[in-house]
């Protein structure tokens, strides 16, 4: 559990240093709209990214690519080739497994309420 609120937190203040940085980059200076601004975005793909990552680990794409190998294999003149590409390609899911992508969604969602907070402080002031 320690590991998981370090990298956590690691990612946390990564992505919003990135957000700093991408702000000043882009639009030249620095402020609390280009904060919220570059912060949704990064926030938001990063966001989007982990949870693709987490819906394909889970074997959702399985079956779509199970079925894509058995109609273009059976195209194939040679049976024997056939059987090969179906056994030799592995499944999305198992390619996938080795990344730990529950420290990114907590980074990238605690990124995402430190910009929900900073709207509130923006359209209360």
């Amino acid at each position: 559990m320690k590991k998981l609120t370090k990298h956590s937190l690691i990612y946390f203040v990564i992505l919003l240093f990135l957000s700093i940085i991408v702000g000043v980059i882009y639009y030249n200076n620095f402020s609390l709209l280009v904060f919220i601004n570059t912060s949704f975005f990064v926030s938001g793909t990063l966001l989007s990214f982990s949870l693709l990552i987490l819906v394909t680990q889970n074997g959702f794409f399985d079956g779509i690519t199970y079925g894509f190998r058995k109609v273009f294999a059976s195209r194939q003149a040679d049976k024997e080739l056939e059987q090969d590409i179906r056994n030799e390609m592995r499944d999305p899911s198992e390619l996938l497994d080795p990344i730990h992508v529950s420290p990114m969604i907590i980074g990238s969602s605690l990124l995402f309420l430190c910009m929900l907070f900073s709207l509130l402080v923006y359209y209360n002031s």
